[in-house]
């Protein structure tokens, strides 16, 4: 590994530089897929046969899936229309770094993150972390709009953005240990503290980094506050308030309906982790099928993403051969059974986005009835689970927004 002070210039002045009190070694990283890797996924994509025509996959209703057509379609735009270089330019515009992570219990772990470090002694440590099935890729619309906005000498922050452990770029420990939510929480902790963050940093998350998130802020000191854009009851919680807004009512009754209808594949991640990792990860077809109708679903309808988004994070989860690694909803499930859930602070500054099309949602009166921490909540009226995608402005403003209200907190100037 390169020491810090052998940063590659041109990056290091790119919000590259890592805060003096470092205490681990630094790889600076660029992606880049070799062209034998591209040849061979185009290969086995252009052998990949689409399934059969049926009754079920002719028909246009989200619920019993994504269409053969836009399959078909998809698959072809794959082929002939879509410029991998192009987002690894975009991914490579940032910072990147791989560190080693030494956990008590999983051991050396190799971590990949993309960052926007501050020159500011008062710059608040944000970590983001992601969730399934998607990538640190999420962020980085948001971090051009901070890099956009911001000098290394300005910015009031140090945005940490990683690949999960078992996710993208990052490792794992060993085959022998299974992946769970308190040991991936324990190092990105550990992270955030290698990287002289020990003092104090706020954790950001959707969908499984909120889970991450909610076991940070009780299990570790270091993190002070945390904000999440998925909120949902736990078992056991029955929230006495019914002051609804229609529209509180609306949402909630949709994300009542994709519970009865969407939640299948959790349980076959939970239940079948390695039948469905070695079957979904067989052909890049299977994966754009099984991904690709995620991404389409599970977002708000007015604005979908576009394809080449769509295509760009499966090739990365192909790239990275990504999807067997990261079914950490084995663990998930096995807590749904019992009735168990993550535990959650309520001691700790708690920050709530609520996007309308997201899968599952927390109306407000809900929140602040169960949180008594709750320090901020915004319910917007467009945007879906992949919020800092979707949305990235308004995203990243209710995250500065949150971290306002943190007052002394962190000793701001």
């Amino acid at each position: 590994m390169l020491p810090v002070s052998a940063l590659d210039p041109v990056m290091s002045s790119l919000f590259g530089i890592p805060p003096k009190n470092i205490s681990t070694n630094l790889e600076p990283f660029q992606l880049c897929v070799s062209e034998d890797e591209l040849i061979k996924f185009k290969e086995l994509l252009k052998l990949s046969e689409t399934g059969p025509e049926t009754w079920w996959n002719t028909q246009q209703d989200p619920q019993l899936g994504i269409s053969r057509d836009w399959l078909i379609a998809a698959k072809e735009t794959w082929l002939k229309g879509f410029d991998w270089r192009k987002h690894e330019d975009q991914i490579n515009e940032f910072p990147n770094f791989k560190t080693v992570v030494e956990d008590s219990e999983a051991g050396l772990v190799d971590i990949h993150f993309t960052a926007l470090f501050s020159a500011r002694e008062d710059a608040i440590p944000v970590i983001f972390l992601h969730g399934f099935p998607s990538s640190f890729m999420e962020f980085l619309p948001m971090m051009k709009l901070l890099a956009e906005k911001h000098t290394r000498e300005t910015l009031p922050y140090h945005i940490i953005v990683p690949s999960l452990p078992d996710y993208g770029l990052s490792g794992r420990p060993t085959q022998n240990t299974e992946m769970t939510v308190a040991t991936s929480a324990r190092i990105m902790n550990k992270l955030m503290i290698d990287l002289g963050f020990g003092s104090g940093y706020v954790a950001q998350g959707g969908d499984l980094g909120s889970m991450i998130v909610r076991v940070m802020s009780v299990n570790h000191s270091e993190c002070k506050a945390f904000h999440v854009n998925l909120l949902v009851l736990n078992p056991g919680e029955t929230p006495t308030s019914s002051d609804l807004s229609p529209e509180e009512s609306r949402i909630l009754q949709r994300s009542e309906a994709w519970q009865q209808t969407g939640l299948a594949y959790a349980l076959v991640h939970g239940t079948r982790p390695s039948t469905v990792g070695l079957a979904i990860s067989s052909s890049p077809l299977a994966l754009l099928a099984w991904i690709g109708e995620k991404l389409l679903e599970w977002v708000d309808q007015q604005e979908p993403l576009p394809l080449d988004t769509i295509l760009a994070m499966v090739s990365f989860y192909w790239f990275t051969r990504t999807f067997p690694r990261s079914l950490y909803h084995a663990e998930l499930v096995r807590n749904r059974f019992k009735g168990n859930a993550h535990p959650i602070s309520k001691q700790k500054p708690l920050g709530y986005s609520l996007f309308p099309h997201d899968l599952a949602v927390l109306p407000k009166a809900w929140a602040e009835e169960l949180y008594p921490n709750l320090v901020f909540f915004n319910a917007h009226s467009a945007g879906g689970h992949f919020a800092s995608l979707e949305r990235p402005r308004e995203f990243l403003e209710d995250v500065e927004d949150f971290l306002g209200r943190l007052g002394d907190l962190f000793e701001i100037k």
